[in-house]
C-alpha cells in the first residue's frame, strides 16, 4: 500500500486510496471494494443520493445516538403525555 495515494482516511473506520494503475480502493474493517475511476464516481453519487434520502426520512443527524427519557411506569404516564 506504500505506492497508493490516500484520498480519504478515518482511523476508526477505513480509508479510500488510489493506486498508480488508477484503481480506487475502499478499505473497511471487514470489506474491501475496488473500482475503476468512472465506476467509483457512480458509486459515490449513489451513496450521496442514499445519504440525502436517509436525511429526508430520519431528519438531519450528526450520527450520534439521541437521548430519550422513557418512564418505566407506563400506567402513570401514557405515551402521549410528557414525563417530567
Amino acid at each position: 500500500m506504500d505506492d497508493q495515494t490516500i484520498l480519504a482516511d478515518d482511523p476508526n473506520f477505513g480509508n479510500v486510496t488510489i493506486c498508480p494503475g488508477g484503481v480506487v480502493h475502499i478499505n473497511l474493517p471487514y470489506c474491501g471494494l475496488k473500482f475503476v475511476p468512472a465506476d467509483f464516481e457512480r458509486f459515490a453519487e449513489l451513496i450521496g443520493q442514499a445519504r440525502l434520502k436517509m436525511i429526508d426520512i430520519r431528519g438531519a443527524s450528526d450520527g450520534k445516538p439521541r437521548l430519550q427519557l422513557v418512564s418505566s411506569k407506563t400506567e402513570d404516564h401514557p405515551p402521549s403525555e410528557p414525563v417530567e
